[in-house]
């Protein structure tokens, strides 16, 4: 059970940030005629985000959350209230060729008041010095001013090649999909900006968060990703040892596949220390703290990482599994509640509504869910799900056949051993399950880390229970290292 103080109010437990002016960039509207130019309009407002996160004295909000209102009706006055901050910058590019115009303005929340605006004709390999001068003005209209070494800090670049930089635009706007296609699309971007320019370390990052959500996601198998996803992190680290993301993706590796958890938990240190205000990386290490058992810690993580990204599909999803893996069912539903409010057609959502019936042994209303989180595009893992739904609620003929199509894509492309296992403990077979347990322990399945768990939180009709008492499942337990736990 999880400790008495973990119920913390949210609404109490960080300090706000109105103590400090604080900004939203919305991303740029595109009113160029070519659709593709979308990748521009957001890359240019991101890159505008993450130089001015760079000040200490201003809060700017998370790129998921300021691009949550991206095609939405919204009125000023409703994204500041969302997004709490009190003025927002937004503009329009229209890129023909070389040639740019872009139009910018700051507008204040509270009166719709527009504080600075500005109209830049340039091309295209003048787009840095357009950053650069924007965010300066930014800067001066907010009447900040710039500490040591910050103004450094917010006008550095890693290339002063526009074309490199264009091919890292387009890596990163495909990886922003969240789709395995988006994925790897991401990272033929990613090489073709290295291939230019070898100590692209940004490019690198990219590479290497990449690949780790195709590994981490079920996507694609570890052979054909974690060796290239490591090399990526430590080629841009060697470059820029400041890059957060980098140590993010390899936290994320050791954590899920090398299940190292001592190094694990460094990297996400030194990912959330180099900044503070990744969302990502706190909703990580709370999943982290919440399988070493450190329950008070995990959910002070998540709960600053939600604050930070309030609107972020997979920040709630990320937060609400580690509600579910504390024992907080209430708020895990809570926050499942939130997200379909919100992404409804994210799948993320109806999964850990899935989890939640499956783990409290209401199997006909987890069917319901895993069947939504399936139809919305989840993945193999989501499916075994299902199917274990469906064995539990007494659905044996359905259950059969989602292990079959399971059985049969594995035979053409990767589904990982861990989606067989949790099935074939269902269905009541546990000499397979064991025998898809070990498979998916040689391919080192991220899911593993989270079986003790699962078999310990299985409901009482679930005959997933047994396994806990099988002495190769102790044994490959014991294999694993896990963490002495703290109880």
């Amino acid at each position: 059970e999880p400790p008495d103080n973990a119920r913390v109010d949210a609404s109490t437990a960080f300090p706000s940030f109105e103590s400090r002016p604080a900004i939203a960039v919305l991303p740029f509207v595109n009113i160029s005629n070519e659709r593709e130019n979308e990748y521009f309009c957001d890359g240019l407002a991101e890159e505008l985000l993450n130089a001015l996160s760079k000040i200490e004295s201003l809060h700017v909000a998370a790129r998921t959350s300021a691009f949550y209102f991206k095609g939405k009706r919204a009125d000023i006055s409703e994204i500041g209230s969302r997004l709490n901050v009190s003025t927002v910058l937004e503009g329009s590019v229209r890129k023909s060729g070389n040639r740019l115009r872009i139009s910018v303005q700051l507008v204040d929340v509270s009166d719709g008041f527009q504080l600075w605006t500005e109209r830049y004709d340039r091309e295209m390999r003048d787009i840095f010095d357009v950053q650069d001068e924007i965010t300066l003005a930014v800067v001066d209209a907010l009447k900040l001013k710039l500490f040591g070494g910050e103004k450094a800090a917010v006008l550095r670049r890693y290339t002063d090649d526009a074309e490199v930089h264009e091919l890292f635009l387009k890596g990163r706007y495909y990886a922003y999909k969240y789709t395995a296609e988006g994925w790897k699309r991401a990272v033929e971007f990613f090489e073709k900006a290295i291939e230019k320019q070898p100590d692209y370390a940004p490019a690198y990052a990219g590479t290497a968060s990449s690949l780790g959500c195709l590994w981490f996601f079920g996507l694609l198998p570890a052979e054909q990703t974690i060796p290239q996803c490591k090399t990526a992190a430590i080629r841009a680290l060697e470059i820029d040892e400041n890059l957060a993301d980098a140590y993010l993706s390899l936290g994320i590796i050791t954590f899920f596949y090398d299940w190292e958890w001592e190094k694990a938990e460094q990297e996400f240190k030194q990912s959330i220390a180099l900044n503070p205000n990744n969302a990502e990386a706190l909703s990580y290490y709370a999943m982290f703290l919440g399988f070493e058992e450190r329950f008070d810690e995990a959910i002070s993580r998540g709960r600053r990482s939600l604050e930070i990204d309030p609107l972020s599909p997979l920040i709630n999803m990320n937060v609400g599994w580690t509600y579910f893996s504390v024992g907080l069912l209430d708020e895990a539903l809570d926050q499942a509640g939130k997200m379909i409010e919100m992404a409804p057609d994210f799948f993320g959502a109806y999964w850990l509504k899935g989890a939640i019936y499956l783990s409290e042994g209401e199997y006909e209303e987890a069917v319901e869910e895993l069947k939504k989180a399936v139809l919305l595009g989840g993945h193999q893992i989501v499916l075994a799900d299902l199917g274990s739904a469906y064995s539990l609620a007494g659905k044996k003929d359905e259950a059969a056949v989602i292990l079959d199509q399971l059985l049969e894509m594995r035979r053409r492309e990767y589904v990982p051993a861990i989606c067989m296992a949790r099935i074939y403990s269902r269905v009541g077979e546990s000499n397979k399950a064991i025998e898809w347990l070990e498979k998916a322990f040689e391919e080192r399945n991220g899911e593993m880390v989270f079986l003790k768990g699962e078999i310990a939180g299985a409901a009482a009709g679930d005959s997933l229970n047994s396994l806990g008492s099988d002495p190769t499942v102790i044994d490959l337990l014991r294999k694993m290292n896990l963490p002495q736990q703290t109880k």
